[in-house]
């Protein structure tokens, strides 16, 4: 998968999506099934499509054989029971091998996959279900007391490992005749159908169609550098875009083991699961890579063997890849993506470019992205939809605000970074959380990982509190390690340090220590939230 290393410039240069139209073997104009690539890439491999361990350590082998037959079996029961091409099928699971074997049943009939996370309450899947009524709904058995109050449920529920009460089992629905034909799925047909929350309005479902597979290729080799003989594990949950598009269906397409840590994210037993699967090639959130740094006293007591880690989902602070460096010898690269447009900035590990520490990294093979502002090195990160790779096809049942995201050819992503003279990004922030201070335009990671590099600090979010002198002030919420008191010596400390390090005008003069930071399921700091939460106290304040 990857031979020698390229240098960027020249990959960008030669590179063709006929690479990876060829590598899928597929062509650009013939409608093939997902199900029949993979099951062409895999039908003479011996070893596990996927192994999956729980919070026991209890272990759970699925061979290629299985997922290919059951996967084939839950096709014909999904086609006799009236889901058709087009028609989107919501799993609500955590990290099961049952979810595989769904998501190429759903697709060997043209289906659309729609993962559901399950911390959601009754009232978050019955928005997430509301704009298309499902035929068939797929739950692990935990969730069942939720499904009893929603009301956009149709009665074809499916449960695993075992049955609810006025449920069909898994195995039931498994045990039928397999599926011979597989429907044909072009390049502009939808598959993947996933809601993402913005910070005003309710979620948006995000229309994702076939060219997933292409930007998955691409980031795939590129930005995550899979190689033969890597053992890979992504650890984010599937129920979200990193984990199912990279986690799920990178590793099938080609060919890989598909490794799932069902048990709640632990820095302990995340190294722990690293070790024993004897893991060369990493990907997680920078949230875990934050508290990986900021609780593991003895990281040398792990006989890891990563030669590769990569992090997505926000920006990764300096002071952890510098962290991850010295214990583990090697960099975590940043990559950046949305659920919209997949991966497509990065530090890539599959060609040869200098890595700068704090930075998104260069556009992705194939991708033609910029920034729109008001000068030419700083704005909103922008993607041309007129890349081949370009899956996004709106959001559902909302034309307005799908137009809302796109000048011209151009997607928006609502994300603001500068970019260098060697075309590098360097993330600033949400276009909402960026703050003008006595007229400098300052981004809140900018601070953050400043403070981050303090001994004490374990996690913090940083947002603009209006000022009616400076425009804005900037206020802090910490997270301190264990062993530290947040008072005021500590508070005054903090703001110095951030002087001394940064700089005089930033003007960081609030701290609030809490014990921890409002975050998206999939672990994305949500600032808007502190804001709202700051508000209320100083009106509460006011009128006290």
């Amino acid at each position: 998968m990857c031979g020698k290393m390229v240098e960027y410039k020249k990959l960008i240069s030669n590179f063709s999506w006929q690479e990876a139209y060829n590598f899928l073997g597929i062509h650009e104009y013939r409608s093939t099934n997902i199900y029949d690539i993979i099951y062409n890439k895999t039908i003479n491999s011996n070893g596990s499509a996927a192994i999956r361990v729980d919070s026991k350590w209890e272990k759970q082998i699925l061979s290629w054989d299985e997922l290919l037959n059951k996967s084939s079996r839950l096709a014909n029961y999904l086609k006799s029971h009236g889901v058709n091409k087009g028609d989107v099928v919501p799993v609500l699971a955590s990290k099961k091998l049952e979810q595989l074997i769904i998501m190429l049943a759903v697709w060997k009939i043209g289906a659309v996959y729609q993962p559901l996370f399950t911390a959601f309450g009754p009232k978050a899947i019955e928005i997430r279900t509301n704009d298309v009524k499902p035929k068939v709904f797929f739950a692990q058995q935990d969730q069942c007391e939720k499904l009893k109050e929603i009301r956009t449920l149709s009665n074809n529920i499916i449960t695993f490992p075992d049955k609810c009460s006025n449920t069909i089992s898994f195995d039931e629905a498994t045990s039928i005749d397999k599926l011979n034909r597989s429907s044909p799925i072009g390049m502009n047909d939808q598959i993947v159908l996933l809601y993402t929350s913005g910070t005003t309005g309710l979620p948006k479902g995000a229309m994702i169609n076939k060219r997933l597979l292409l930007n998955t290729y691409v980031y795939m080799k590129y930005g995550i550098g899979l190689s033969d003989n890597d053992v890979f594990f992504n650890g984010a949950d599937p129920g979200w875009a990193y984990g199912l598009y990279y986690g799920l269906l990178g590793p099938l397409l080609f060919g890989k083991t598909v490794y799932m840590f069902d048990a709640p994210f632990n820095p302990e037993t995340t190294l722990q699961f690293l070790e024993e699967f004897k893991v060369t090639n990493f990907a997680f959130a920078p949230t875990a890579y934050r508290l990986i740094m900021g609780s593991i006293n003895d990281p040398k007591k792990y006989n890891i063997k990563l030669s590769k880690a990569s992090s997505a989902g926000e920006p990764l602070n300096p002071e952890v890849i510098r962290w991850f460096m010295k214990y583990f010898g090697i960099p975590i690269k940043d990559h950046y993506g949305q659920t919209e447009v997949g991966m497509v900035v990065y530090n890539g590990w599959g060609y040869e470019a200098e890595l700068k520490i704090g930075s998104a990294g260069l556009p992705a093979p194939g991708y033609e992205v910029t920034v729109i502002g008001e000068n030419n090195d700083e704005g909103i990160i922008a993607v041309n939809s007129r890349s081949e790779g370009f899956q996004f096809m709106g959001y559902l049942n909302a034309p307005e605000k799908t137009k809302s995201v796109f000048v011209n050819e151009w997607y928006l992503t609502g994300d603001v970074a500068k970019l260098d003279s060697e075309r590098y990004f360097w993330f600033t922030g949400r276009s909402d959380d960026v703050v003008k201070v006595s007229g400098y335009r300052i981004g809140p990671f900018e601070v953050e990982s400043v403070l981050i590099e303090h001994p004490a600090v374990l996690e913090a979010a940083v947002v603009g509190i209006e000022d009616k002198i400076r425009g804005h002030i900037l206020k802090a919420f910490v997270v301190l390690k264990n062993g530290y008191v947040g008072d005021n010596k500590l508070k005054n400390e903090l703001i110095n340090f951030v002087k001394t390090r940064y700089s005089k005008h930033v003007h960081l003069e609030e701290i609030e220590f809490v014990e921890s930071l409002p975050k998206t399921e999939s672990g994305k700091i949500q600032r808007f939230k502190l804001k709202d939460i700051n508000k209320a106290k100083e009106e509460f304040k006011a009128n006290a």
